[in-house]
Parts: C-alpha cells; structure tokens; sequence
C-alpha cells in the first residue's frame, strides 16, 4: 500500500512537468513576400536581406518566404491582397497608391524628382511621413522604407525615330494595370495598352504592343531587349518602390519585431538604391553591346507635354495642395 501511495505522488508531481514537455511549440508566424520584381534584380535581393536577417534574429519564430516574377500574385494583385488579408508582404508602386489616394497622385507624375537622391530625400522628410501615416490610417497599408525602383524610359522594338512626343502618336506601348498609367502614356504621346509585365516579352514579340517602358535594368533582366530596337532614354519617370506590410500583419508582430522588422527595410531599401543605379548604368552597356540604338531625345519637349496633359486630364486638381511645390523645393 505504501509503494502504491508513493507511486500515485510521484505522479502527480511528475505530471506537470510531463504536460508542459508534451505541449506544442508556439507556432511560427508565416510573412509571405510577393513581387513583380525580377529573381535577379535588386529589389528582390533586398527582400530577400529582409528574410535573412529576421530569421536570423528570431528563430524559430518567424518563417519568411519572397516570391519573385509575380509567382504569387499578379503584378497589381498584391496590394488588394494586402488588404484582404490574403497577403503580408509586397511592393507596391505609387500608381497603386494614387488609386485610393488621389491626393498623393503627384508622386506618380512624371519628371518629378529630378534623380533617386532627390526621390529619397523626399520620402525620408516629413513629406514622407505625412504619406506614410496616410497609407496605414486610410489603406491599412504600412510602408516600411522606399527605395528606387529605377528611372522608366521609352523602349521601342522598331527603329522609328523618337525625338519628340509626336514621334510616338500611334506607338502602342504597354503600360501597368491603371488608370494613372495609362495617362502617363498618353502624355508621352503614345497610345496606351494595359498589360502584366509577364506578357511583355510575347507582346513585344508579336507585335501586339510596339514599346514599353522600364528601367534599363528592369528592361535588361526581363530580357525585353532582345525583342528591342531602340531605347529613347526619355528618363520621365524617376520611380519609388515602397517596402510594404499590411497593417494587421504588422501590428501582429511582437514590438522587438516590428523595430527589427523597419531596421531590416531600411538597411535592405539601402543598399538596393545603391544596386539599382550601378544596375541601370550596366544595363546600357549591354544594349550598346548588342546593337541596340541608345538615343537621348528632347526630354524638355516630353516634360513640357506630359505636365500639360496632367493639367487637361485635370489630375493637377485632384493633387494635395502644395505638395508638388514642396517636392520641388527639397534639395
């Protein structure tokens, strides 16, 4: 009887113990990251930092996944995504911003800021985080950090000459899902068709579309210019892409991984600022390499026409007042 006594005790001290070894380890919180960006470019390799250093300092505790190419959601998909609560991670571009946010449709506008250091001096003053308070409090949407997607110039797959806007009345040249998109092309002077960036090549193959317009990198990495004549280096649109959680994922995390989680995107947004420009310079190299035509057209004539556009579409009107003179003014 004693034994028997002795055993059940022992049990029962035991048995907390026993519970609390059999119980489950907390489950790892899933951050999937979608982006049309190339596997190779440096947009994806700074998603890719961003995975490498909060795993490393959270182990165990976060699993992170980047999906490249538009593998996960289709270039334009990803912010609605986002906000459904179907997806963590993306990068969305202004376009996609001005859509629910007309207000701030002048960071869209073309020959805006005048190089990447004037577009991130932007978006890291106080002009940036009166934006990116919008962004959370009205998309639900927080941006981590900007960085630079690269400057967009005119791509042609014939060797029609392009000085002026004029020159490029009946081009048909693809532009992004949008409306602010296809007003940009408009104001070039070309005519518009909507496109995902994974029909580009075909496009530009078959002749469905006649041009497009990317980064040289971008341009480079999609292989477009091999399906291209001719590069009018219009360089009209000196683009930002934003580093973006949705904003329940993020207030999910812990507080040390939410400040992990900004110092992440700021050191990744870094250095892909300084990748994409060395990326872009390379690029033209390639083309001239290859025998594509690299040709510096009248861009005073295209900044001239694209901003009277603006004005007759009356998108100026929708814009925050001042803004556009703010940005002009940062130096």
């Amino acid at each position: 009887m004693r034994q028997f006594l002795a055993f059940a005790a022992a049990a029962v001290l035991t048995a907390p113990l026993c519970l609390a070894a059999a119980a489950p380890a907390a489950a790892e919180t899933e951050i999937r990251i979608s982006t049309a960006a190339p596997d190779q470019s440096p947009l994806s390799d700074a998603f890719r930092a961003i995975k490498a250093r909060m795993e490393a300092k959270f182990p165990g505790e976060l699993k992170i996944s980047v999906h490249t190419a538009s593998a996960l959601f289709r270039q334009g998909t990803e912010l609605p995504a986002m906000q459904r609560g179907n997806l963590e991670m993306a990068s969305p571009v202004t376009f996609e911003i001005e859509a629910q946010l007309p207000e701030y449709g002048v960071f869209s506008a073309a020959y805006l800021f005048r190089d990447a250091d004037h577009l991130i001096k932007t978006f890291r003053s106080d002009i940036g985080a009166e934006f990116t308070k919008d962004v959370a409090d009205k998309m639900g949407i927080v941006i981590l950090d900007t960085a630079y997607l690269g400057t967009r110039t005119v791509n042609l797959r014939n060797d029609k000459p392009i000085k002026e806007p004029g020159d490029l009345a009946g081009v048909k040249m693809r532009m992004p899902p949008g409306p602010a998109f296809q007003t940009l092309a408009k104001a070039l002077g070309a005519t518009a068709v909507s496109m995902p960036i994974t029909e580009v090549y075909l496009g530009l193959k078959t002749g469905s579309i006649d041009a497009q317009d990317n980064p040289t990198n971008m341009t480079r990495d999609w292989k477009f210019h091999e399906v291209t004549k001719q590069v009018i280096l219009t360089r009209h649109l000196v683009q930002p892409v934003f580093i973006a959680m949705a904003k329940p994922a993020f207030d999910k995390l812990s507080p040390a991984q939410q400040t992990e989680l900004r110092a992440a995107a700021r050191e990744a947004a870094d250095q892909e600022i300084a990748k994409t420009l060395a990326d872009e310079k390379a690029a033209i190299d390639t083309f001239t390499q290859a025998g594509i035509k690299v040709v510096d057209p009248n861009v005073p004539a295209f900044r001239a026409a694209v901003m009277d556009e603006y004005r007759k579409a009356g998108m100026t009107d929708k814009w925050k007042p001042g803004l556009l003179d703010r940005v002009t003014a940062i130096r």
